[in-house]
């Protein structure tokens, strides 16, 4: 071993007389240590975030779009994607027509992006089938299906009501016999019990009429008996008579606008969806929205939603907003908001026609890899020609992931001053060692030892602390991102669209951590290490 790194060593713990040097000494390393970890720990996480963000926006949309040029409708869009499909790299290719509409229910309103596919390729570029949570992609062709499953299940419920209704009312006439007529405290009616509080003003006529009869003061009791007793009220008893059956139990009435729940809709409420026009009501096209978009509307499968868009014809005011009812058929799910509360599917033949287009907006396409994802979008923009337009996934989100580059580069900014201010404990360090052990150098420099000999002695002990803190502080943050990985920090799913903390570790982002933190440690030490070696021997020996 060289000298230099000998002395070094030796100076890195100062005696028991000399304490504030050791003390100094672990501050330093535990704070570079904390540095590291904290870098570590937060870039991981927001490359988890990043990776999660990337997947939900890959499994919602393609890879890759292809567009006119002028944004025009692409007439020929079944022909295009036939030809994207034979492109090396491409696995899938979908039309797709796409516009701002707004959606109105009985209680709510909103504006979302309507998006016509096709229920046979939308699966190959999207998550789209296997995000549905309720419903199926397949009702968008034929919503028959989920009418027919809707109203037997209405039908069932209808059952199970009245089986149990029948019930009830069979437990309160057995419990009526058991009390007895003279014991009961009720009116029944038809095998239910009014309430004492409803009779309350029953019984009070009924004593009020009793004392007519009573003697008055100032009339004889020979005018009272003249006088004709006040007939009793009839008591209304029901008993006797047999509960309704099923089908005779009445509707609600009409006249308050309510459609009944058991037979046709009749009243003047909105229409029920398994009313005598089941049949006209197949016709209406499917609509598969998110989760979000599906609570703001208050709506469910098999619930009616107004569709407007303002491609309509021209009227004597102007252009006229045209208008058409869908039904829900599905809701899907992809964990990011911003898809859940704004999307909303329907077939591409019937978008198109409801928007009044004459061609797809696009066509989607989907990679074998999405890193070689701007590769393979550079070999279909050269086959299909300049009359094209190919935007990959990372131009389509350009501002959204530049945002998150440029958020880690700020954090890295950040916590790299916690490793900065351990920097300065390292120099504080060296100088207060430089100015104890300075009799110790005089000797080392009257010995023969030079100035770079010195310097390169110092060198060593803070760059020594720099990497003892940045290998603890890399085992630990590796340690915690391993923790938070398999053990997992819980969120809360409502609010982060997550339910637990993402981390995704980046080789790369550890190795610059590492380098920087010993870097720095590193630049520290320049200062009091030509600080020592400045130092002559006369001077370290004068008092001596």
């Amino acid at each position: 071993m060289r000298y230099e790194y000998f002395i070094g060593t030796r100076y890195l713990m100062a005696k028991r007389r000399s304490s504030v040097v050791s003390i100094i000494t672990v501050i330093s390393v535990t704070g570079v240590a904390l540095g590291v970890t904290a870098l570590i720990v937060v870039l991981s996480v927001m490359g988890g975030f990043k990776k999660d963000l990337m997947q939900k926006i890959l499994g919602t949309k393609a890879h890759a779009v292809v567009q006119m040029v002028q944004q025009e409708p692409m007439p020929e869009s079944s022909s295009v994607a036939d030809r994207i499909r034979g492109i090396e790299g491409v696995i899938g290719a979908s039309a797709y027509v796409e516009s701002e509409v707004m959606v109105s229910s009985l209680t709510g309103l909103g504006g979302v992006v309507l998006r016509g596919v096709s229920t046979d390729t939308v699966g190959d570029v999207s998550n789209l089938p296997d995000d549905i949570v309720k419903g199926k992609l397949a009702y968008l062709d034929d919503p028959g299906p989920l009418v027919d499953e809707l109203s037997t299940r209405r039908e069932r419920e209808r059952e199970e009501f009245m089986k149990r209704f029948e019930r009830e009312a069979e437990e309160r006439e057995q419990a009526k016999r058991e009390r007895g007529d003279g014991d009961s405290k009720g009116l029944v009616l038809e095998g239910f019990e009014l309430p004492e509080p409803l009779l309350a003003p029953l019984n009070e006529v009924s004593k009020s009429t009793e004392k007519k009869g009573a003697t008055k003061k100032g009339v004889t009791k020979k005018d009272a008996a003249e006088e004709p007793a006040p007939k009793a009220p009839e008591t209304i008893d029901l008993s006797d008579r047999a509960l309704p059956e099923a089908d005779d139990i009445p509707d609600f009435d009409d006249d308050m606008g309510v459609p009944s729940i058991f037979g046709d809709d009749d009243g003047g409420g909105p229409p029920s969806i398994f009313g005598d026009e089941e049949e006209e009501e197949r016709g209406v096209p499917g609509l598969v929205i998110g989760k979000e978009l599906a609570k703001s509307l208050a709506v469910g499968l098999g619930d009616e939603v107004n569709v407007v868009t303002p491609n309509g014809d021209l009227g004597p005011t102007g252009r006229m907003p045209r208008s058409r009812p869908f039904r829900i058929v599905g809701i899907f799910y992809s964990g990011m908001y911003e898809y859940d509360a704004n999307y909303a599917y329907a077939r591409l033949d019937e978008s198109m026609d409801f928007l009044g287009v004459e061609g797809a907006t696009g066509v989607e396409l989907k990679t074998f890899d999405v890193e070689q994802a701007v590769g393979v979008a550079d070999r279909v923009q050269a086959e299909l020609g300049e009359g094209f337009e190919v935007l990959d996934w990372m131009e389509l989100n350009r501002s959204l992931f530049y945002a998150l580059k440029l958020e880690k580069i700020a954090m890295f900014v950040v916590l790299t001053f916690i490793i900065l201010v351990a920097s300065f404990s390292i120099v504080a360090m060296l100088i207060m060692i430089v100015i104890e052990k300075g009799r110790e150098i005089a000797v080392l420099k009257a010995l023969g030892a030079t100035n770079g000999g010195v310097m390169r002695a110092f060198i060593y002990q803070g760059t020594l602390i720099g990497v003892v803190g940045t290998t603890i502080g890399l085992g630990l943050g590796v340690f915690i991102c391993y923790l938070l990985r398999e053990v997992g920090f819980p969120l809360d799913s409502e609010v982060y669209y997550i339910s637990t903390l993402p981390v995704e570790m980046d080789p790369k982002e550890v190795a610059l951590v590492v380098v920087c933190a010993i870097g720095i440690a590193a630049l520290a030490t320049i200062y009091p290490s030509i600080q020592a070696a400045k130092l002559k021997p006369v001077d370290g020996l004068r008092d001596d």
